[in-house]
């Protein structure tokens, strides 16, 4: 399994989206959602019990304005029914699949509604233009009383709805309403004049009236609710001024890949990347940041990625990332240089090359150990002149479990997953305790001075995920943004106690199948998978020996595992809690619903502890996530785009 390697514990906290809040963002309580659906379904039982009784007098009358209004309150209910239904919808929570929730549901409707009124209109417009050609007679006085109580009910509906004018959604449903209750302004004037003059086609003429002026409303509602199904810019922020007051933040270099939107209506949201001169001066900046967007613009939802900016001014004078544009582009981020290490011959590293950057090739780096020298096998995919994904597997794992996620990745990154030390094709250690997290560190560094790079992004799945931590707590570390697979400084007993029941413990089958299916059976807790996608993952894990199937790792993992006492085990926790909070660089962290290893405890803990930290929890997954999935596969490539 994806499992961590030692007995410091490794559950993340879980939170309910793929970012945290701050205290601003929760503008819509439950409450007062409750309160909306309440309104709405007021005014849906309204409509729609007097919408029968003016169909029925429009039939029997002949009036066309009171058919119109008729039409409109039937039109109306309809409205009411998908505003109420879009806000149930809304309300639902975010998901692995819907990580932003599913607040657009109200827009979608108000914009469906808004079409609607438009056909309505057309056709009341259309119908009362032949009117006007073959006049039909209309009962004046059956007009005037029912158009009255109309206008008394729709006066009535619109109060209701008017006490939730935030809500596009209530809003283009209001406008639904007010086109009624104009339509019985209309009917009951209509009624009067033939009632007392006999002159028919007032119905008609007033009909059209009407709809013209519930037109205005209606484009009105489209043109917001489309702006924001487009993830437009909102409309009460300017998009150029919130990139320029960025640049004026001291300590700000510069600022590209900017975006501002609406996640759901009435809460914009920023993000964008960041460069600066020193990463232990963004806390203060990223303050300085949150406090300005929050005052200046009434963005609360913030999530930056901070860089370290490169001085590009020439002679000519050519200004570092000081311009706003259309596209957001205010600076070009420098691209770190990337160099293939020269552990194989030149003309293998160039065959390699060669291949496609959908299949992977294998390296090897010399590494340290107080025992004595020993090599590191990696596994590549991709380009390398991209930028550097570091993937790090758990504790009985290999490289090769980030096989779909790299062919996800690779274009975009140069993807290396390396087999820890006494794991897949990597040396096996002399002292088995070694076997721990420092000396994994240790090995990790030499990988990434072996690749000449400065900066990584890393997906530390378990131990991986471990590593990574204690890696980016240390000085001048080279992690810019880090994803952390479903573990965390304290790892739950119950899951250190299932992990000794089998690591290290004997593992042969005469039968490939046999051993895959056990395997399997262990891996259990990384969700459902089909035969296939068992197979990509787990049939690595499996190597031959003397004619049976065995693990790929180094028993004597479990060694320092096996030793750990509570005492120890408690050290280790607090720790990792305090290189933890020395992290001051983006990080997502991953929870599996049903992990017995990250329990939300912690995952809350963490999000409390580190505001760089968001969290997400994967529905019906446990210990851990194995981001095969085309959906787990999603969520990693948001967080790295």
């Amino acid at each position: 399994m994806s499992d961590s390697a030692h007995s410091q514990p490794h559950l993340l906290p879980q939170s309910q989206s793929l970012h945290a809040h701050k205290k601003g963002d929760a503008k819509h309580s439950h409450s007062k959602e409750t309160a909306n659906q309440n309104l709405l379904l007021i005014a849906l039982i309204l409509t729609l019990g007097f919408a029968g009784v003016e169909a029925t007098a429009a039939y029997f009358a002949g009036s066309l304005a009171l058919i119109s209004d008729a039409g409109h309150m039937v039109t109306d209910a309809a409205a009411l029914g998908l505003a109420l239904l879009a806000q149930m919808i809304a309300r639902r929570p975010p998901s692995a699949k819907h990580s932003f929730g599913f607040g657009r549901a109200e827009a979608l409707a108000a914009f469906v509604n808004g079409i609607a009124m438009l056909a309505l209109v057309a056709w009341i417009v259309g119908e009362a233009l032949t009117r006007f050609f073959t006049p039909h007679q209309v009962d004046g006085l059956t007009v005037s009383i029912v158009a009255a109580v109309g206008l008394l009910m729709n006066i009535l509906v619109a109060w209701v709805l008017s006490h939730d004018r935030k809500s596009v959604n209530t809003r283009a449903a209001l406008v639904h309403v007010m086109g009624d209750l104009l339509g019985s302004v209309g009917a009951l004037v209509a009624g009067l004049v033939i009632q007392f003059t006999g002159w028919m086609p007032v119905d008609a003429l007033l009909s059209i009236f009407v709809s013209l002026l519930i037109l205005k409303s209606t484009f009105s509602i489209l043109r917001e609710s489309y702006h924001f199904l487009m993830e437009g810019v909102p409309l009460h922020i300017d998009y150029l001024q919130v990139g320029s007051d960025l640049k004026k933040i001291p300590g700000v270099l510069a600022v590209h890949d900017l975006h501002v939107w609406e996640m759901t209506p009435s809460f914009p949201a920023l993000i964008g990347h960041i460069e600066i001169e020193k990463m232990q001066d963004w806390p203060e900046i990223m303050a300085r940041i949150n406090e300005m967007l929050l005052d200046q613009h009434g963005i609360d939802h913030v999530t930056l990625q901070p860089e370290i900016g490169v001085d590009t001014d020439t002679d000519t004078g050519t200004d570092t990332g000081t311009d706003t544009d259309a596209d957001a582009e205010i600076a070009s981020p420098a691209k770190p240089k990337v160099d293939v290490p020269p552990i194989k011959k030149a003309e293998e590293v160039v065959a390699a090359q060669a291949q496609s950057s959908h299949q992977s090739n294998t390296f090897y780096v010399d590494c340290i150990s107080p025992d004595g020298p020993h090599q590191m096998a990696y596994h590549v995919w991709g380009d390398p002149s991209n930028p550097v994904l570091m993937c790090v597997h758990g504790l009985t794992r290999r490289g090769s479990d980030f096989t779909k996620l790299a062919q996800a990745m690779c274009d975009q990154y140069y993807v290396v997953c390396p087999d820890i030390v006494g794991r897949g094709d990597s040396d096996h250690l002399r002292n088995p305790m070694l076997y721990a997290v420092p000396q994994y560190v240790a090995d990790i560094d030499c990988l990434v001075k072996a690749l000449g790079v400065k900066q990584i992004d890393w997906f530390g799945t378990s131990m991986g995920g471990l590593i990574g931590m204690v890696y980016a707590s240390m000085p001048n570390n080279p992690i810019r943004r880090m994803l952390i697979n479903d573990v965390g400084p304290t790892i739950e007993p119950e899951a250190i106690k299932r992990l000794g029941a089998y690591v290290g413990q004997p593992f042969a089958f005469a039968q490939r199948a046999q051993a895959l299916s056990r395997l399997n059976t262990i891996c259990a807790t990384f969700g459902e998978h089909t035969p296939e996608e068992w197979e990509i993952y787990n049939g690595p894990m499996l190597i031959q020996k003397d004619g049976l199937w065995l693990m790929h790792y180094d028993p004597n993992i479990a060694v320092p595992f096996a030793s750990v006492n509570p005492v120890m085990a408690k050290v280790g926790e607090m720790a990792l809690w305090h290189a933890f909070k020395q992290i001051h660089i983006p990080m997502l962290i991953v929870r599996g619903g049903d992990s017995d290893l990250l329990s939300a405890k912690t995952v809350a803990r963490m999000c409390k502890d580190n505001a760089y930290l968001r969290s997400i929890e994967i529905p019906g997954v446990g210990h851990a996530p194995a981001f095969v999935k085309a959906e787990q596969i999603a969520l990693a490539k948001e967080f790295f785009s």
